[in-house]
């Protein structure tokens, strides 16, 4: 991918007017809050979102309830990396959107030969009970004369929820890749920590003035030899004679 300008990196959104990090906070929020949903009245969120998450029958029902379930933590985890601009979160919340994504091709590959074959759980139930077994939100549905409404909601509503969620990845990656921009050394690499493989002090030091021992053992950088060694001449290793001067009159 092409290096963007910085000011054209601020400058992305999303939903065509929503800046980009604010759009990502906000439906990983609404993810959370529908998970919250999900699991204290489930009854409730069955009757209002599935004509947008389908559930028509059990083994879709059952992918939904484990994505919803895991949105509750997943949602926090979302919100905690946008909030905190930590790269990580954000990368493991824009995963567990890709796994949706897969569950939710799932349901519709599941839920869609269901719908389009409603007004068979009035004409032929046995044979439908035979095929798919016994499914009585379809059986409800049937007998009501929901067919035609139900078809038509389910596929447009369910359409759109998908590619939504497509949309909701490439905005993730798009904000992780923004992140991945930002310099290295203000992200990751602590402040005031020197290396581990230098040892340093100054010269006018109270431990090199004292003789202090390990200061003698570990010496400086630019005398590795030891501090002492640093006072004895080269050639002799002796200490040099003390140098006296007159003092000016």
């Amino acid at each position: 991918m092409p290096a963007h300008a910085p000011s054209e990196i601020y400058m992305q959104t999303m939903c065509v007017c929503m800046p980009l990090r604010l759009g990502i906070l906000i439906t990983a929020f609404v993810q959370f809050v529908c998970s919250l949903l999900f699991c204290t009245n489930h009854q409730y969120f069955e009757a209002v979102f599935r004509p947008f998450t389908g559930g028509y029958s059990k083994a879709s029902a059952i992918a939904i309830n484990i994505v919803e379930v895991s949105g509750v933590f997943f949602g926090i985890i979302g919100i905690a990396g946008v909030w905190q601009t930590q790269r990580r979160y954000v990368s493991t919340y824009n995963w567990w959107q890709l796994a949706r994504l897969g569950v939710w091709v799932f349901v519709l590959f599941i839920d869609m030969p269901l719908i389009f074959s409603c007004e068979d759980w009035v004409n032929n139930v046995k044979g439908m009970s035979a095929q798919h077994g016994w499914n009585q939100v379809m059986f409800d549905v049937a007998m009501a004369a929901n067919c035609p409404s139900t078809r038509n909601t389910f596929v447009i509503l369910s359409g759109l929820t998908l590619a939504f969620f497509m949309y909701l990845v490439s905005a993730t990656s798009r904000y992780l890749d923004f992140l991945d921009r930002m310099p290295r050394h203000l992200l990751r690499v602590p402040k005031d920590l020197s290396s581990g493989i230098f040892y340093a002090k100054p010269l006018g030091d109270r431990s090199f003035l004292d003789g202090d021992e390990e200061y003698d053992e570990y010496g400086t950088f630019a005398n590795p030899f030891g501090a002492q060694d640093a006072l004895k001449d080269p050639f002799t290793q002796a200490a040099p004679a003390p140098q006296y001067s007159m003092p000016a009159l």
